[in-house]
């Protein structure tokens, strides 16, 4: 499901632009694969145009780190659990720096956080608030953890909310589809949130 064509789509004029997860440390695992590598494009296709607009929308990126030792993670906690295979993610590691194929400038802002939710440990709450945005609009991995998370915080919040399909990906990469069927094609649009293709957000961007 797409957001409807009866009138041109627009993000309106209090925007901004989240990527969530672009770390070094998940794109490593999925940057050989068709599905990774169809999903670096988009996203990079993506900032690009954002990189391009003027006036740049307010774009935020997200990266999961701790202090050392995680003091901010309850050991056996379930959290705690599904995020041990996978490393420390310790603040300043390359593993947690938004990965090299991702150009970043001195206008993009990084927050790290500590929870799947790109809210949680950080000021990203009070950033939106203070820069009177109204609708975000979303790309990241994974689906059903940064993304998912992210977005039931701002539905929570009273945001307009957009997610980018070609912009999102899930963790094994082979399960994207049929995360992406439930979530993108069911959860969502059943929220009153929308879900468009990358093709519509760059459109949406141009109006906006």
């Amino acid at each position: 499901m797409t957001a409807s064509a009866t009138s041109p789509l627009s993000f309106g004029e209090n925007y901004a632009v989240l990527n969530l997860d672009w770390m070094s440390i998940l794109i490593d695992a999925v940057k050989y694969t068709p599905e990774g590598q169809a999903f670096i494009q988009s996203c990079n296709k993506w900032k690009g145009a954002i990189h391009q607009k003027s006036p740049r929308p307010l774009t935020i990126f997200s990266t999961l780190a701790f202090q050392r030792g995680q003091p901010e993670v309850q050991p056996n906690t379930p959290f705690a659990n599904l995020i041990a295979p996978y490393g420390k993610f310790a603040t300043g590691s390359p593993e947690v720096q938004i990965a090299e194929c991702f150009k970043l400038d001195e206008h993009d802002i990084i927050l790290p956080k500590t929870r799947w939710s790109a809210t949680i440990g950080n000021s990203l709450e009070q950033i939106l608030k203070a820069r009177n945005t109204k609708t975000v609009i979303i790309s990241g991995l994974s689906l059903s953890g940064v993304v998912i998370a992210t977005v039931y915080r701002l539905f929570d919040l009273d945001y307009d909310v957009y997610v980018i399909r070609d912009n999102v990906l899930e963790l094994p990469v082979d399960q994207t589809a049929a995360f992406s069927s439930v979530m993108l094609d069911m959860l969502l649009p059943k929220m009153g949130l929308k879900v468009i293709s990358l093709d519509e957000a760059l459109e949406a961007l141009e109006r906006s």
